[in-house]
């Protein structure tokens, strides 16, 4: 009888020693499991401080190049403004040139050609074609500069349709990054449930 029963505190003590070693096995897992968790908490923390640093970055670059693509709108305003203007100015001095002309002809059929008047003609014509000379000379400069101011446009144009690409390559950067930086908040959230779970 005593024998049973010291076999059966034998066979329960062995279980139980059995319960101690699978528990202190799994507690040694849990532990080893528990430091990875905070390794890869630190990482991820890491990580996501370095996302939020790089969308503020990519949000002041976006910010700057949207404030120079509006100077840009601006300046080319202006030079399409000018650009009228100027190109006002040639053709008024062409419907001047244009009237002269009409009115140098009038004079030659309506003069008398003695020698007096023709020397006022002469003289006349010659101011008449110096005047012109001047017109055109006007004309060609305001030419010269109807075409700079073209490519100016142009140009700028087409620095401004770069720098929209740039915004638009900016912004698509900065979607990508934040739902990069969703992911691994979302990973965090997750290693830190696990960890409490432990």
């Amino acid at each position: 009888m005593l024998n049973q029963q010291a076999r059966e505190k034998t066979i329960h003590l062995n279980k139980l020693k059995k319960d101690l070693a699978d528990n202190e096995e799994r507690a040694k897992v849990l532990q080893d499991h528990l430091k990875k968790v905070e390794v890869e908490l630190k990482n991820t923390q890491s990580l996501l401080t370095k996302k939020n640093e790089e969308i503020s970055s990519e949000k002041h670059m976006l910010h700057l190049t949207k404030r120079q693509c509006e100077r840009t709108d601006t300046q080319i305003n202006k030079l399409k403004k000018t650009k009228i203007e100027l190109q006002d100015r040639l053709n008024s001095i062409q419907a001047e040139t244009f009237t002269g002309n009409e009115k140098l002809d009038q004079f030659k059929l309506e003069m008398n050609w003695n020698q007096d008047e023709l020397e006022q003609w002469a003289l006349a014509s010659r101011q008449k074609e110096e005047d012109n000379l001047t017109l055109e000379k006007y004309r060609r400069q305001d030419e010269i500069k109807i075409k700079e101011i073209t490519l100016t446009i142009e140009r700028l144009t087409i620095e401004n349709n770069r720098k929209t690409n740039e915004i638009d390559k900016e912004i698509t950067e900065t979607q990508s990054t934040q739902i990069e930086l969703d992911s691994v908040a979302e990973e965090l959230r997750k290693a830190h449930k696990d960890r409490h779970e432990l």
